[in-house]
C-alpha cells in the first residue's frame, strides 16, 4: 500500500523560529542499555540548546559530559485529533551533552535562558553569582547541535492507494 500526506519538512528558519519561541523538551539519552527520557524546560541560542537540571536522582545516574543525546520539543493543538485540529510541529535535535563550568559560557547560558523565558535582563544574577562561587557544581548543561531535523502540518491529510 502506498500513500501520501501534506505534512511538510521545516527549513532551517522554521526551525530556529520554532526552537526559539518554545520552552520545554524532552532529553532522551541511554546509558548503553536503558533509554530514558524527561521533560526539561530549555532555551536555544541559534546553535546550541541550555538545560539547566540537577545530577541527582535516575537522570543523574544517565547524565555524563560528552554523551550522544537527542532532544525533542512538539506542538499539538487542544483536541488533537478532532475535525481541523489535526496539525502538530516536531523537531528533533540530535547532539552532544556538555556540562558547563566555564564562567563566560555559564554567562552566556544565563543571559539565554533570560531571554528565552522573558525574563529582563539581569533577573538571574543572584543563580549566576551563587553558581560561579563553584561551578564544577554548575546545574547548567550544553547540548551542542549536530543535527536537527522538523516537520509540521497545518491540516492534515493523508491519501491511500494499493
Amino acid at each position: 500500500m502506498k500513500f501520501k500526506t501534506n505534512v511538510k519538512t521545516l527549513d532551517r528558519a522554521e526551525i530556529d523560529e520554532f526552537l526559539k519561541s518554545h520552552r520545554v523538551g524532552v532529553l532522551a539519552m541511554t546509558d548503553g542499555k536503558t533509554p530514558y527520557a524527561i521533560p526539561l524546560a530549555y532555551s536555544y541560542d541559534g546553535k546550541d540548546i541550555y538545560l539547566t537540571m540537577a545530577n541527582k536522582g535516575r537522570k543523574g545516574t544517565y547524565l555524563k559530559s560528552g554523551m550522544p543525546v537527542c532532544f525533542i520539543i512538539y506542538w499539538i493543538p487542544e483536541g488533537f485529533g478532532a475535525p481541523g485540529k489535526m496539525a502538530y510541529t516536531s523537531i528533533i535535535c540530535d547532539g552532544v551533552l556538555n556540562h558547563l563550568t566555564d564562567p563566560a559560557e555559564l554567562t552566556g547560558a544565563v543571559r539565554t535562558l533570560e531571554r528565552q523565558m522573558g525574563y529582563p535582563a539581569g533577573a538571574m544574577d543572584k543563580l549566576l553569582e551563587i553558581t560561579l562561587k563553584n561551578p564544577a557544581m554548575s546545574n547548567f548543561w550544553k547540548i551542542s547541535v549536530t543535527g536537527v531535523g522538523g516537520k509540521g502540518v497545518e491540516d492534515f491529510k493523508e491519501e491511500f492507494e494499493e
